[in-house]
């Protein structure tokens, strides 16, 4: 598996994949600062009343970003070879097609877990740093709040990497890039919609059905892939 993991970055080359996360947590940054400093020096009306809600939509828009972030590379490493055929001549190596489809995933899901917990742990501190000096959030961050938040962080975080995989069973359908990519929206769109401070992923079960829902209908489209014909 790692070995062919190592083959599929060479592939594709790291610095795609890393210039591309690079650049979504530099929109980021950029779109959250835009909302700090624009709206957080209200004194009508504060878009963050505490620390929790702060660190609840950073999380969200770091979730909803890598979502559709992931959906763009299923796109490139499994969607866009079975549409241009390059799949079927992967797949006349003597290789397990299953590792093979299994050691993408794998790098989807891995890539995704990876960067929304670097992209909270990123953000959030620079926030409470920059808050620390500007204090447009009149709250005092205690550890009860860090390690609350800390935990929901890392449980949404295996959840948007579960949800990333959905996409996938849209775009294989008819092989088609633009409905995987869009498919993921939708799931964003619903996921981490925020309705007068509501959201379906601050119910964790959620989430997380969600996420074993992508798992489970991933394995169940490729478990007999090893005795198709894709060509």
């Amino acid at each position: 598996m790692l070995h062919l993991i190592k083959l599929e970055l060479k592939k594709w080359s790291k610095k795609s994949f890393v210039g591309g996360a690079l650049m979504a947590h530099g929109i980021m940054a950029v779109f959250l600062f835009f909302i700090y400093f624009v709206e957080g020096g209200s004194s009508e009306e504060q878009i963050f009343n505490n620390y929790t809600e702060m660190l609840s939509v950073i999380d969200t828009i770091v979730r909803a970003t890598f979502i559709i972030y992931s959906s763009a590379m299923l796109s490139r490493l499994i969607i866009s070879e079975f549409r241009d055929k390059t799949m079927a001549l992967l797949f006349a190596y003597p290789i397990s097609r299953k590792k093979l489809i299994s050691a993408k995933l794998f790098m989807v899901f891995i890539w995704t877990l990876a960067n929304v917990i670097i992209g909270n742990l990123l953000l959030s501190t620079m926030f409470i740093a920059v808050n620390s000096h500007f204090n447009y959030v009149a709250d005092t961050l205690t550890y009860e709040v860090l390690y609350e938040q800390g935990i929901l962080m890392l449980m949404n975080a295996v959840a948007a990497a579960g949800m990333s995989l959905l996409p996938l069973i849209v775009g294989m359908r008819k092989k088609s890039v633009p409905a995987t990519i869009t498919s993921s929206i939708f799931i964003v769109a619903v996921v981490c919609s925020n309705n007068g401070g509501f959201t379906l992923s601050s119910i964790i079960a959620i989430p997380l059905s969600l996420a074993a829902a992508g798992l489970i209908l991933t394995y169940l489209s490729f478990r007999k892939i090893d005795y198709l014909d894709v060509t």
